[in-house]
């Protein structure tokens, strides 16, 4: 994968970083026509209107819906007008306040205010005039769209405003933590395998320097990743703040860009990751004859020809097909696919690196889902309200996706899935690969820093559910997360004695930078053993080594 993908893709992927859902003051108003048909439609609404809502449907009161004449209830009756007696009043929003609604319904016994726009919000009044303690008569806001449904029903409709009690955590949670532990424990390991592999072919250019034989090219994955320093983490972290900006407002614009980027990466990802699999199977190892053609010329195997079409076939499937009822299936796959190969291909070189990226983000993450609702115009998370879609029916694809277990009637309100962003699981993953690199130099016992920085995002995601579950609203996972794996390698560090090679990452000495290296018979292993024999402390105005950069300066 070239480099300049790999640097786009990331800053698309560390975007969305929010976990959950949102879970506001959401009520649900049932409505049956005469004919009998029924449909639930979801409404907000201001507790400190009206008395406590009933939480089931068989105990709630049904009242005869009647509509407002005028349409928007701002005209005072006097008398109150009779025929909103005992009803339920539908009105649309506009001239004149939601009190003013409220008092001009008489003798209503709610109201409901049609938005013209298909979003919801908490109706509000103004406290100090006593708008609150004067009005006793629930209001509501309904969605412009539901409102022309509920229109449409006709004559004779009876509503019925009622509460369900919010779920308790969903049995859909353990799948996904399963996923993106998984994700993280794969894409770590395999960064650790590759970092080793890459650090002895340069420590056999070293040794062919030294016995004068030329060598060959440089390997894929030395080609295909991506060096971090710490310019590249603030060039990296304001680039995702002007993003998510622009995704907030111009998000219907910018997400047909993002699933397209999202297909061709997902697609790249899949094939890196099934490669080696395919490599192993003992058909389709003859190469494609020897041609002009710009993307046969090297001639590859058949067999990665057909895998590289699967793949195709895949990714465009989902593009396809990504609002069906299944294809969360896909995007799963492929995104699971997509973030094993980012961490493979990024590798942070130390731990100064590792703490600028983490703790950047964290803040990142705070400010985005707990700050911004603060000063935001619709006083929304603008996190949440990217990696959610808001009220567009397109949603970005930066997300596990794993369908509720159990159904609830507030599946209308909220999506029935529970989502975990790509940058909750790469971020952490980074790391986590970095402390495995460490583990293969250092040769550290049951590799304890991989082991111990895997369990404690585990541990982390789990505090981000239960997070979840306790505040009702999307959470901030890298709250839980950074704290969680940071501290883990770092106190492990301070114990072992090993935190200054943690920081600075000097682990072997200085290797001339060459371009080619010959074909050896040495193993790796003792290659790196024959090093860690030679292990300087290099000072700071050394120059910088090939070497020294793929395993940390």
């Amino acid at each position: 994968m070239a480099a300049s993908l790999v640097i786009v893709f990331l800053i698309f992927t560390l975007v969305f970083q929010s976990s959950g859902q949102v879970v506001q003051e959401y009520g649900i108003l049932h409505a049956k026509s005469s004919s009998g048909s029924n449909q639930d439609f979801c409404v907000m609404f201001n507790p400190r209107w009206g008395n406590p809502w009933p939480t089931d449907l068989k105990n709630t009161p049904a009242h005869s819906l009647v509509w407002a004449d005028p349409p928007l209830l701002c005209t005072k009756s006097t008398p109150p007008n009779p025929k909103y007696e005992d009803k339920a009043v539908a009105a649309y929003r506009g001239n004149c306040s939601f009190y003013e609604k409220g008092m001009n319904a008489g003798k209503a016994v709610e109201v409901i205010v049609i938005n013209n726009q298909n979003t919801l919000f908490v109706p509000a009044g103004n406290e100090s005039a006593g708008e609150y303690d004067n009005l006793h008569i629930p209001i509501v806001v309904m969605k412009r769209d539901d409102g022309t449904l509920i229109k449409n029903l006709g004559k004779g409709v009876k509503v019925q405003l009622y509460q369900p009690p919010g779920q308790a955590i969903d049995g859909n949670i353990a799948v996904l933590w399963i996923l993106a532990v998984g994700t993280v424990v794969m894409g770590a390991y395999w960064t650790g395998i590759a970092n080793k592999a890459i650090v002895s072919r340069h420590l056999r250019r070293q040794n062919a320097c030294e016995d004068g034989v030329e060598g060959g090219d440089v390997n894929d994955d030395e080609s295909g990743s991506i060096q971090v320093t710490p310019l590249m983490v603030l060039v990296f972290v304001l680039l995702i703040c002007g993003l998510l900006l622009l995704l907030f407002y111009f998000y219907k614009y910018l997400v047909v860009v993002i699933i397209v980027l999202f297909v061709l990466a997902s697609c790249n990802g899949l094939f890196e990751c099934l490669t080696p699999i395919v490599l192993r199977l003992p058909l389709g190892s003859c190469k494609v004859p020897p041609n002009k053609l710009p993307i046969f010329k090297h001639e590859p195997q058949v067999r990665l020809i057909v895998l590289a079409l699967f793949c195709m076939a895949i990714a465009i499937w989902w593009g396809i097909e990504r609002n069906a009822s299944y294809a969360w299936i896909l995007q799963d796959i492929l995104g699971i696919a997509f973030c094993i190969s980012l961490i493979k291909n990024i590798r942070l070189p130390n731990l100064k690196v590792c703490v600028i990226l983490l703790v950047l983000l964290l803040i990142y993450d705070i400010f985005f889902v707990f700050i911004t609702p603060l000063f935001s115009a619709s006083g929304k998370s603008v996190m949440v309200e990217v990696a959610t879609g808001g009220d567009h029916k397109e949603q970005l694809p930066m997300v596990l996706k794993i369908p509720r277990l159990t159904k609830s009637v507030l599946s209308v309100c909220v999506r029935p899935y529970s989502l975990l962003g790509f940058g909750d699981i790469l971020v952490p993953g980074l790391y986590v690969g970095f402390c495995h690199s460490f583990d293969i130099m250092q040769k550290t016992p049951y590799k304890i820093y991989f082991v111990a920085t895997s369990i404690a995002y585990g541990v982390g995601l789990i505090l981000t559910f239960v997070a979840l579950f306790l505040m009702k609203q999307g959470q901030p996972a890298l709250l839980y997360l950074v704290p969680c794996v940071l501290t883990t390698g770092i106190v492990i560090g301070w114990v072992r004695g090993e935190l200054r090679k943690l920081w600075t990452g000097k682990m072997i000495s200085r290797i001339p930078e060459e371009s080619t290296f010959p074909v050896t018979s040495d193993s790796e292993d003792d290659i790196l053993d024959r090093t860690q024999e030679r292990h300087v402390d290099s000072s700071p105005e050394s120059p910088t080594s090939e070497t020294q950069r793929l395993i940390g300066k």
